[in-house]
């Protein structure tokens, strides 16, 4: 495993809560490098997640399909970012959508059984979860649900850019329109009116 991606993931794990080198070391134990292509699935709707994932480089999405084949974009995962089906891994239950390469992706796979037993077994991986866990699953959720009722479609855009600066060289529109919770044709519109 490259220092790089070590150096990255820890520097991640870190911007939520210092672990020990032993729990680090640890987590390095039961983790291996996945490389996805694009289009390629890590997971698929109504199977059971089973990976915890650090994303070191590319673009992934998760999307919901319906029955009429209609896809929505639930969120994009960009490097640095943890990315899995956590319900599905926590439950043991069909995850509700599909987590896709955008690009090319190289990420750090955990267990998430063997994640999970770590976590018991130390309090400072414990914190460091509980942290990942409010900052992604109610603080930036309900910022993200807050924006999507309050906020106008070109804010939304532009706060999106500015977190990820350079995304639509990567990532097609369809997929950032969707993601934003508008329709391409809006999404054109918006980045007309911005140029």
């Amino acid at each position: 495993m490259e220092e790089s991606l070590k150096q990255l993931f820890k520097e991640k794990i870190y911007s939520y809560h210092k672990i020990s080198q032993v729990s680090f070391e640890n987590l390095l134990k039961i983790a291996t490098v996945v490389n996805l292509e694009r289009n390629q699935v890590l997971v698929q709707q109504g199977s059971i997640g089973r990976e915890f994932c650090f994303l070191h480089t590319g673009y992934l999405r998760a999307y919901i399909s319906d029955e009429k084949g209609q896809i929505y974009n639930k969120n994009i995962a960009v490097g640095g970012d943890f990315v899995a089906s956590t319900v599905s891994c926590i439950l043991n239950r069909p995850s509700k959508f599909t987590l896709q390469a955008i690009t090319h992706c190289s990420l750090l796979s955990l267990s998430y059984k063997k994640f999970r037993e770590l976590l018991f077994q130390t309090d400072d991986l414990k914190s460091f979860y509980i942290h990942y866990l409010e900052k992604n699953w109610v603080i930036d959720k309900e910022e993200r649900e807050v924006s999507i009722v309050m906020e106008e479609a070109q804010i939304r855009y532009e706060k999106f850019l500015k977190r990820h600066s350079n995304i639509e060289n990567y990532v097609p529109l369809r997929d950032i329109a969707s993601h934003l919770g508008i329709t391409p044709t809006q999404l054109s519109r918006i980045r007309k009116q911005l140029k």
